[in-house]
């Protein structure tokens, strides 16, 4: 179904794709990952947290740097600082929907200056020395304005070789129908890469992408609490098992090695995700929740993993996520 040549990325996630689940991702099947997006204004003042974000590590490569702002002259100079990092891309946000982004202009507001837009990639690609340029974007604002369109077209003029397109409108947020004929336009219109992204939790919707003739799926949502999502794909499962206890212990592993006790909210966060599609649910959401030590969540995921994976139901992996997502924030602006 998947060709060699169609890849399968990690997309950002704010608070979620930390270096540890970005290497599990890899240790899945992804083919590519992307950082937690990352506040322009915060890497030129050298804010320490977000410089950390931008560090990549030799065995998660291929991995790209997203950036996000509203200011040409600053993104271009946090693509020279983000450039050291030696990433696959420097991708520039130009669809996030959340509030806090919105607001100061950048992510998707950019949709509505298309002239802002075109300057912010030509002022990144005329930056960086040899680092290619990727945009994200979404379908527009709403369905009545597709300005997305335009913003694509004038990134590839200005030089950027990959887009990444949500497709989805800004007010449709994250739970609103994919616009695969968006897509598919964009794709007969472009020369350049172009990659899916929304609503990808099951072999059927992938499928539903690939006939859009895109280059790729970018896969956020679907991939928290199922990383084996991936592989799933790749191997054409029309029905995705239970994610294994050894990859849940390995990401609770990883977490403690390399982020320490400052690892636990985001872990905490993935654990819940983790029993979605687990019968008695809510019993592990509360032992996860009370529990104040790595070696704790390791006891309670392997016992009720082992105990409910015959309770586990596929389908309920599939739809709508739950909504704790859809009030993330960027915390590193």
């Amino acid at each position: 179904m998947l060709k060699d040549c169609q890849k399968l990325i990690l997309a950002p996630l704010a608070g979620y794709t930390d270096y540890p689940f970005r290497l599990l991702a890899r240790e899945n099947g992804a083919d590519e990952v992307v950082t937690e997006l990352v506040s322009a204004n915060a890497i030129v003042r050298n804010n320490k947290k977000t410089l950390q974000i931008m560090r990549l590590y030799e065995n998660e490569r291929p991995a790209s740097i997203q950036i996000f702002g509203s200011d040409p002259v600053v993104m271009g100079e946090a693509a020279v600082i983000a450039e050291q990092y030696s990433p696959l891309f420097i991708d520039i946000n130009m669809g996030c929907p959340v509030r806090k982004v919105r607001s100061n202009g950048a992510g998707s507001a950019l949709l509505d200056r298309p002239d802002i837009a075109g300057k912010i990639v030509k002022s990144v690609v005329d930056s960086v020395k040899k680092t290619p340029v990727s945009v994200k974007i979404r379908t527009g604002k709403s369905s009545e304005n597709k300005s997305g369109l335009v913003v694509a077209l004038l990134a590839e003029e200005f030089g950027a070789t990959r887009i990444t397109v949500h497709a989805r409108t800004v007010l449709d947020g994250f739970n609103g129908p994919v616009d695969y004929d968006f897509v598919a336009d964009l794709k007969k219109k472009v020369k350049v890469e172009v990659i899916g992204n929304g609503g990808i939790t099951s072999l059927e919707q992938a499928r539903t992408w690939l006939e859009t003739g895109c280059d790729g799926l970018m896969i956020g949502r679907g991939a928290v609490g199922r990383p084996s999502i991936f592989h799933a794909i790749r191997a054409g499962m029309e029905t995705f098992p239970p994610e294994k206890v050894e990859t849940v212990i390995r990401h609770i592993d990883l977490v403690e090695q390399h982020l320490g006790q400052k690892g636990m909210g985001p872990m905490r966060a993935h654990l819940v995700y983790y029993s979605k599609g687990f019968g008695n649910a809510k019993s592990f959401r509360r032992e996860v929740l009370a529990a104040r030590s790595f070696a704790e969540w390791r006891t309670v995921v392997t016992e009720y993993m082992e105990v409910n994976a015959e309770n586990y139901a596929a389908g309920a992996l599939e739809g709508d996520f739950p909504s704790e997502m859809d009030r993330m924030e960027v915390a590193n602006g």
